[in-house]
């Protein structure tokens, strides 16, 4: 019984450092390509979203790194010190909460933008730095503060001590917990920008049955929403259990796909973007047979033409 659960095992550490692996490749490839166009064009490098897209991309690829670490420790067995485990996990966990809040505040900064265009510019300007620091103090606090946690209960000769497991120190009822209710939290408010958002459009006439690249956007963000959200609320609910081997095993997969597409949803769909990279030398990214194959980045809502401001107009990428 014992040797099968450990078969188990290895097969599940062996399959999700591949994943993370491959995902890392991927979207570590796809980041230098959108970073690298960003930052040679100074009218995107100075946009908020590109900035906010870019630190997104960024905590993605840092978060499969380190994901394609720690299994990787965990599938070849490699003894290392209980303590640097755990630091790489809370970094890991502190970073997957970065990658959320950056789709947060890139919802919030697409409504503002919209529904708030006089605004926008002094919002934006005046809270942009305080914004970081807030995001990152929010996704430190629950890795650190269960890693100190679990460091007092234990002795300093357990946290020192070599151990190959590459145990996690979030395994606990209350990390769990505050886990989901941060996810939640952030769930309901991107729900509520797309709300806003929508209802804006649809005041203006602009989400009508002819505008099928507004409402394809919805969907396609809403799908991989999903596919990001809900495999974790469910490895997060029920926790590492041998009997939850395959429906982990399912949610890593689905998760990690969807975060691999996050280039392409919130990145190469963009027309403003895409129109920057032939100018680069990632050209080949964006062309085949000598057309552009992509759709667009954000809603389609050009809100009335006669007061649409230039802030507006900019914020919003056309198909």
């Amino acid at each position: 019984m014992n040797s099968s659960n450990e078969t188990s095992d290895s097969i599940f550490i062996a399959v999700k450092t591949s994943v993370y692996l491959i995902d890392f490749i991927v979207t570590g490839t796809c980041s230098h390509v959108i970073i690298s166009t960003v930052q040679q064009e100074l009218e995107l490098k100075h946009e908020t979203r590109y900035t906010l897209l870019c630190q997104h991309l960024i905590y993605a690829s840092i978060y499969f790194a380190l994901g394609t670490l720690t299994n990787g420790f965990q599938l070849f067995s490699i003894n290392l010190p209980r303590i640097l485990c755990w630091i790489l996990f809370t970094l890991q966990v502190t970073f997957a909460q970065c990658i959320m809040l950056t789709l947060t505040l890139m919802s919030l900064n697409a409504y503002i933008a919209i529904c708030w265009p006089l605004r926008y510019n002094s919002l934006i300007d005046s809270a942009k730095k305080k914004i970081t620091v807030i995001m990152w103090m929010l996704a430190v606090q629950n890795p650190l503060w269960s890693m100190i946690y679990q460091s007092l209960n234990v002795s300093l000769e357990y946290i020192t001590e070599k151990d190959n497991s590459c145990s996690n120190p979030m395994n606990g009822v209350a990390s769990r917990h505050i886990g989901i209710a941060f996810i939640l939290l952030c769930f309901i408010l991107i729900v509520l920008c797309y709300g806003f958002i929508y209802r804006e459009g649809k005041r203006a006439g602009h989400f009508v049955t002819s505008n099928v690249h507004a409402r394809k956007t919805i969907f396609i963000h809403g799908v991989q929403l999903s596919f990001f959200i809900i495999p974790v609320l469910i490895t997060i609910g029920f926790g590492k259990k041998p009997k939850l081997t395959l429906l982990n095993l399912i949610n890593t997969v689905i998760f990690s796909v969807a975060q691999c597409l996050s280039p392409v949803v919130y990145g190469l769909r963009c027309k403003e973007l895409r129109n920057k990279l032939p100018k680069t030398k990632f050209c080949c990214c964006t062309l085949k047979n000598g057309k552009r194959n992509y759709g667009i980045f954000q809603l389609n809502v050009s809100l009335a033409a006669d007061t649409v401001t230039d802030t507006q107009s900019n914020q919003v990428c056309n198909p």
